[in-house]
């Protein structure tokens, strides 16, 4: 639900932008501009509206230690399940 909540919401912002930009470009700046692109519409919503992820070092070795402990779960958890499999095949 968040993840469409929040798509929902960007592209109700990339619609508005688009439309503005038709409409403003050249008003009072005596500029002939072409309209803005998805894509250009897009780089500015990212610049203006997403944080930027942290890049600190205490940040990047605890979300290496978390990843570690994760892909150990699933190594675990997968080896588990195959013995419980090779169990019942024989």
């Amino acid at each position: 639900m968040r993840w469409s909540l929040i798509s929902l919401f960007a592209a109700a912002v990339l619609a508005v932008t688009h439309a503005r930009t038709r409409t403003a470009d050249g008003a009072g700046h005596g500029l002939e501009l072409a309209p803005a692109s998805g894509r250009e519409l897009l780089a500015i919503l990212r610049i203006t509206a997403v944080p930027q992820p942290r890049r600190d070092r205490d940040h990047i070795l605890h979300w290496s230690a978390w990843r570690r402990h994760h892909q150990h779960q699933a190594t675990e958890a997968h080896r588990r399940w195959n013995n419980i499999t090779a169990a019942a095949a024989t």
